[in-house]
């Protein structure tokens, strides 16, 4: 994760509710906040990132408090139950933290055409910024970094169809790139 990804966290993170911050639908069992707590935790956790500068140490550190913060309380049913009450009339007025994330229908999980742009068919707020540098390492050939943006925006918008084509083709280039750098290599 470079500076630009945890910069991209950070100026999302106020609005993100804590559905969008471990991309579960609001509607996932404790299985699934379980499951999305874990691949977030391997991303964020503090004690993964000693070699990186104090700034991103503390920004890091944030990110994973706001995501352990969310397990918690998505994890205890009566916490749970209040925190969406809250965020329901808290909504309603549009002064939410963040829109209750990923209301979409498990039968149409990405509700967004296939043409256009890729980070249209994205919904959550903190993923777009991840989609958008994933695009522009790209078009720069670096695949691997973009993989790891993508990834990032993966983890909170799980199950859109766009983002895995994107994320098959990223992996195809970095593939394509890998063969190529061994023939130069054989010269």
């Amino acid at each position: 994760m470079d500076e630009a990804a945890i910069a991209g966290w950070l100026a999302v993170l106020d609005k993100l509710s804590y559905y969008a911050v471990l991309g579960v639908e609001s509607r996932a069992t404790h299985d699934d906040v379980r499951g999305a707590f874990h691949a977030f935790a391997e991303t964020f956790h503090p004690d993964s990132h000693h070699g990186r500068s104090r700034d991103e140490r503390r920004a890091i550190d944030k990110i994973f408090k706001r995501g352990a913060e969310a397990f918690r309380v998505l994890s205890d049913p009566q916490l749970r139950a209040h925190y969406d009450q809250t965020l329901a009339l808290v909504s309603d007025h549009g002064q939410a933290r963040a829109a209750v994330a990923h209301t979409r229908s498990p039968a149409n999980p990405s509700l967004s055409a296939p043409t256009g742009r890729l980070v249209d068919s994205v919904k959550s707020p903190g993923a777009r910024p991840f989609v958008l540098r994933a695009e522009e390492l790209k078009k720069k050939g670096d695949f691997k970094q973009a993989k790891i943006q993508l990834t990032l925006a993966l983890h909170m918008e799980r199950g859109n169809a766009r983002l895995q084509e994107f994320a098959r083709s990223l992996d195809e280039g970095a593939r394509k790139q890998a063969e190529q750098e061994k023939t130069t290599w054989k010269k």
